[in-house]
């Protein structure tokens, strides 16, 4: 009879426990990062009674998240590669509104601008059409300036986007070599608290979406975290060490090459790309250096030719 009380006193134990990870669940369900937890009940050990083995009910193993490696990995890799495209198509719409636009772009200076010239081929004598062709050159020349301007000044603000990015990478990356400090102190990642796993991938994720990243983790859960496309290189953290990032940002290319540990052993990092910080890198690389070169090579072949005719002109007075 004590046996059966004992076993039965044990099962209850165990079902209140497995029903207080199910209320824990059903409190946290709208708790930013948690994951589901599970209790594991096995049985106990059998006692021996003669030559039969007697069982001795159930006790609780552990109380695990609910979690899939795979799919956590393929979530982080959607939200860099989502996070990307917001950086990327909001800086180059800007680029569409500032060189496309009818009114303040390009185009309707140089329909003008050419009517003008066009105008003046006709009577170059006209003192009107020379003074209009005067007056739409000093036009285009403005608009061309103007729109210079504003791609510098979208220049500054992709350069401080991107500081702040890397701002975060770093903030993140203390972190999570924090983290991994209290991780290992258990060894084991079975011996982890659930809670620590959790603030773990809630900052990996948080992490993938700034750029995409690849993970590492080692038996204890802690994890060494690498960017770009080189193996065994661009580590960002490492154990319980954080590396910071910086950038170098060429101002004739108006390239960002991004470097790890710049006052140190710097290592600089090739192939970056994802999340806000490679949408940022994506659009300056893309879409901005290109415009601004292409405007410069417009703007030097209009002046180039138009004083080519100009100096032709002037030798057959």
């Amino acid at each position: 009879m004590s046996d059966l009380l004992s076993i039965g006193r044990g099962g209850v134990q165990v079902y209140q426990r497995a029903l207080s990870t199910t209320s824990n669940n059903i409190a946290n369900l709208a708790t930013e990062g948690y994951s589901r937890q599970e209790t594991t009940i096995v049985d106990n050990v059998p006692k021996q009674d003669g030559p039969y083995f007697l069982g001795t009910g159930s006790i609780v193993d552990g109380i695990n998240r609910n979690f899939d490696a795979f799919i956590e990995q393929s979530l982080r890799s959607s939200i860099s590669d989502l996070q990307t495209q917001t950086p990327l198509i909001d800086y180059a719409d800007r680029v569409v509104d500032i060189l496309g636009s009818q009114k303040t772009g390009l185009t309707g200076a140089l329909d003008t601008f050419f009517a003008a010239a066009r105008g003046v081929s006709t009577d170059a004598a006209s003192p009107e059409l020379r003074a209009k062709f005067l007056s739409e050159a000093d036009g285009l020349a403005q608009r061309l300036r103007t729109l210079g301007g504003q791609l510098d000044t979208l220049n500054t603000e992709t350069s401080e986007a991107l500081q702040t990015q890397l701002d975060r990478i770093n903030t993140l990356s203390e972190q999570i070599a924090r983290v991994n400090g209290e991780l290992n102190k258990r060894g084991l990642i079975s011996r982890q608290a659930p809670r620590l796993l959790d603030q773990r991938d809630s900052l990996l994720r948080e992490l993938a979406s700034v750029v995409k990243i690849r993970v590492t983790e080692g038996p204890s859960g802690a994890v060494d975290i690498s960017i770009g496309t080189t193996n065994n290189r661009g580590k960002i953290v490492e154990g319980k060490l954080a590396r910071k990032l910086d950038a170098d940002i060429d101002p004739q290319t108006l390239n960002a090459k991004l470097v790890l540990d710049k006052i140190g052993k710097s290592e600089v990092v090739s192939g970056v790309a994802g999340g806000a910080l490679g949408g940022v890198l994506a659009f300056r690389g893309q879409v901005l250096d290109p415009s601004v070169r292409q405007l410069d090579f417009l703007a030097q072949t209009i002046a180039t030719q138009f004083n080519g005719v100009h100096q032709i002109g002037r030798a057959h007075v």
